[in-house]
């Protein structure tokens, strides 16, 4: 049985986008992606409590940005619509949800993209994977901002 789910787990993972990969011509065009700019795209959901934590982190960077060369693009991964959309309209009355947010209930995009938790960050350009950060991160928005700088 352990062999069996190792198995599948390793399928699984060999089929999601891992650093270097080049995102499909599909995917890119349904997050509406360019060449030549920078894509961080942030997994999330409402019942991730390190998402909570870090979603107002990533808005206040997004504010400062140069939405020419680097665009944020969250991806709420919530079966429940509803549930997401009240999520988000929460973040964004506080101000802490400033980026675009594609909702993903059927999981067209994660089931791509196959993070392994959440919340999960994929740094994207020209259509390739640059960098993934999964989990939980102090100062997110000082590593976001870091890599960016680096990535430009």
């Amino acid at each position: 049985m352990k062999a069996a789910v190792a198995s599948l787990l390793l399928i699984t993972n060999l089929l999601a986008y891992n650093q270097g990969d080049t995102i499909n011509d599909s995917m890119a065009s349904h997050l509406g992606m360019k060449s030549d700019k920078l894509y961080v795209v942030d997994f999330f959901a409402s019942w991730c409590s390190s998402c909570k934590k870090e979603l107002p982190l990533v808005s206040k960077i997004n504010k400062g940005l140069d939405t020419n060369s680097v665009e944020i693009i969250g991806i709420d991964v919530d079966k429940d619509v509803s549930k997401g959309m009240k999520f988000q309209e929460k973040l964004k009355s506080e101000g802490s949800l400033t980026f675009r947010v594609i909702n993903d209930p059927q999981n067209l995009i994660i089931s791509e993209f196959q993070p392994i938790g959440m919340p999960t960050l994929y740094y994207i350009k020209n259509r390739k994977v640059m960098k993934i950060i999964t989990g939980a991160v102090d100062e997110i928005d000082r590593v976001i901002l870091r890599d960016i700088k680096e990535m430009e």
